[in-house]
C-alpha cells in the first residue's frame, strides 16, 4: 500500500556537497533504545543504559538555514565522551558535561571542505529521560570561512526541540548505511507500520546531490514480520515541466529488531518531455533496533 504521509522535500541548494554523515561507532545492543522526531520532522535515536539514567549514543540529523539562503545538512552517530585536554575532539564524540541521572548535555565539534570554503560547525544537544520517553533540543551553528582569505562567507543555524518514545515492540531506531537515524512505529497489534522517520541522500545526473527528510507510513505488516513496497508521486514545476518521486521501502520486523532496504530516485523532465536532472541514493539499508 502507498504510504498515507506523501514525503518533504528539498532540493538541494548552496552547496552541493551534503555534510557527511558519521558512521555508527557502536552497535545496537540490549539496553533502552528510543525512537521519535525532531519539530521539522528529522529521526532522532537515543540508546542509554538499562535504567534510562545515561546517555550511550545518540544518532542525529539535522538541516542548517543560512542567511545567504543556501542550507547545509548534517547529522550522525555521536557517542558521549570526556574532553582531553590538549587534543582535538573525533568528529563522532559528543563531548558531555552532564550525563547522569537522566540528564544529559554536549557539544559536537567538526568541520568540513567544501573547496573554495570551509565550514565549522558546533552541534550542542540536551535531553531529559524517563524510562518511556525523552525529549530535548540540538542547536546547530555553522561558520562559512573562504578559505583563501578567511573572510567569512556565511552562517547558518538550526534550533530544533526533540522528542523520542522508550517502547519496546513498538518504537524500533537505528541507522541507515549510509549512517543517518531510521525511526519505525508500529501500531499496537503490531499489523501496520505507521510511522517511519529518515532522511537520506544521493548523487545526482549530471552534477551535484539531493538530501532529504522523509515521513513515511501506513505500511501493512505481514504475519512474518515483512513489509513495504514500491511507490510513486510527481509534481508540476513552474516552468511547465514535471518532477517524478520513486520509491522503494521494504523490511522485515521481529519483537526486538528489524532490517531492510531503500531506494529514492528523482527526475525531471521539462515542458517538452525531455529528461533532465536525476537524483538516485542506490540501494541503502537500514537496521533497528527495539528494546
Amino acid at each position: 500500500m502507498r504510504p498515507s504521509h506523501l514525503p518533504h522535500r528539498f532540493a538541494a541548494a548552496g552547496f552541493t556537497v551534503a555534510a557527511a554523515l558519521v558512521a555508527p561507532t557502536t552497535a545496537l545492543a540490549a539496553d533502552a533504545v528510543y525512537g521519535g522526531s525532531s519539530r521539522d520532522t528529522d529521526a532522532i535515536v537515543l540508546k542509554t543504559d538499562a535504567k534510562s539514567t545515561a546517555l550511550r549514543s545518540i544518532v542525529i540529523a539535522w538541516r542548517a538555514t543560512c542567511d545567504d539562503g543556501s542550507w547545509i545538512p548534517g547529522g550522525g552517530t555521536l557517542t558521549p565522551a570526556e574532553p582531553e585536554p590538549g587534543f582535538e575532539p573525533d568528529p563522532s564524540e559528543l563531548l558531555v558535561s552532564q550525563n547522569a541521572k537522566g540528564r544529559f548535555k554536549g557539544t559536537q565539534l567538526l568541520t568540513h571542505d567544501f573547496g573554495d570554503v570551509a565550514a565549522a560547525v558546533t552541534v550542542d544537544i540536551q535531553g531529559k529521560l524517563k524510562p518511556d520517553r525523552a525529549s530535548g533540543t540540538v542547536k546547530v551553528k555553522v561558520a562559512v570561512i573562504d578559505k583563501a582569505t578567511g573572510v567569512a562567507v556565511t552562517n547558518c543555524r538550526v534550533t530544533q526541540n526533540w522528542s523520542a518514545s522508550h517502547a519496546p515492540g513498538t518504537v524500533y531506531g537505528g541507522t541507515t548505511s549510509q549512517g543517518a537515524p531510521v525511526v519505525l512505529r508500529l501500531l499496537g497489534t503490531r499489523k501496520r507500520v505507521s510511522d517511519i522517520y529518515l532522511s537520506w541522500s544521493g548523487p545526482c545526473t549530471p552534477s551535484g546531490s539531493y538530501w532529504g527528510r522523509e515521513h513515511l507510513g501506513n505500511f501493512d505488516v505481514k504475519s512474518n514480520g515483512s513489509f513495504g513496497n514500491p511507490f510513486s508521486d510527481e509534481i508540476p514545476l513552474d516552468d511547465g515541466g514535471r518532477r517524478a518521486y520513486d520509491y522503494t521501502f521494504t523490511g522485515k520486523l521481529s519483537k526486538t529488531a528489524g532490517k531492510g532496504r531503500l531506494q529514492f530516485k528523482i527526475g525531471e523532465t521539462d515542458a517538452a518531455g525531455v529528461a533532465g536532472s536525476s537524483c538516485d541514493t542506490g540501494a541503502v539499508t537500514w537496521k533497528v533496533a527495539s528494546t
